[in-house]
């Protein structure tokens, strides 16, 4: 059963890293992936919430930071854990030989690619923020899509790099908001509430 999922996560991945290549994208895809470091995210989220309310960035901002740390710590652990190679280094021997070729885009990792810490930002910013904004819904489930696809094109993750990252982006998201929440509706010391 693990033999056909890797098989299939391997297929996955040429179907996207190959089917999908053309200049246009080799560029749209590589400043997407740029866009995708968590600082770069957390910072351009502030912005735009800072920009929109600046209430909500005072009351969710601080959280979101915690998102974006608490999934990263994690999949830090699973990738010195896991210690799964990239599609680079997992396929060096074929690569070498010329038996098969790797769209890379940017820098050619080869080492820890389990899970993807690009997927894990991206869904953690844009779940936080799918949850405080849910009418904007198809832009946080847009950028998802678009962030876990382009780590598949620029040939550095295999699919089930970008779903694990994507799935503790979306826990880490939830997880600090249930807090935020959880706070403010908390007694504050004197029994009074959080001002508001």
């Amino acid at each position: 059963m693990l033999a056909i999922l890797e098989r299939l996560d391997h297929q996955l991945f040429f179907a996207v890293n190959h089917g999908l290549s053309t200049l246009v994208l080799d560029y749209v895809f590589w400043v997407v992936s740029v866009l995708g470091y968590g600082v770069v995210l957390v910072s351009l989220a502030g912005i735009g919430l800072w920009w929109r309310d600046r209430q909500t960035f005072k009351q969710h901002f601080g959280w979101l930071i915690l998102a974006v740390l608490a999934g990263a710590g994690l999949v830090q652990v699973l990738k010195f854990g896991c210690a799964r190679p990239r599609p680079l280094g997992e396929f060096a021997a074929l690569v070498q030989a010329g038996e098969v070729y790797i769209n890379i885009i940017g820098r050619q990792l080869r080492h820890r690619s389990f899970p993807s810490g690009h997927a894990q930002a991206a869904t953690s910013v844009f779940t936080y923020l799918l949850c405080l904004y849910p009418q904007r819904w198809y832009w946080w489930a847009g950028g998802i899509f678009l962030m876990g696809l382009s780590r598949l094109y620029v040939g550095v993750h295999f699919p089930s790099d970008v779903l694990v990252g994507t799935l503790i982006g979306s826990l880490s998201a939830v997880g600090a908001l249930g807090l935020q929440r959880r706070q403010n509706v908390l007694p504050a010391a004197g029994g009074r509430r959080p001002a508001e």
